[in-house]
């Protein structure tokens, strides 16, 4: 079984998102799927590869689902 992790996008270059998620910081991830992603926006990433845009609000249910306090994330 595959999870798929929310990420915050910080910075984009050349196709590539430096993003942040509680656990991981600074992860660069591919942004080949989803060319209209933009700095702000929670992605989906599995693999390093961003497979879906998501809205906060369901950010914070996969973080719930997960057991991660929104704090840790920020």
């Amino acid at each position: 079984m595959c999870l798929s992790i929310p990420y915050k996008i910080k910075k984009i270059t050349g196709g590539k998102a430096v993003a942040d998620s509680c656990q991981k910081k600074n992860r660069v991830i591919d942004l080949g799927i989803l060319p209209n992603a933009k700095v702000g926006d929670w992605i989906l990433a599995l693999n390093n590869f961003a497979v879906q845009v998501i809205p906060d609000s369901q950010a914070d249910e996969l973080m719930k689902m997960l057991n991660i306090n929104r704090k840790e994330r920020r």
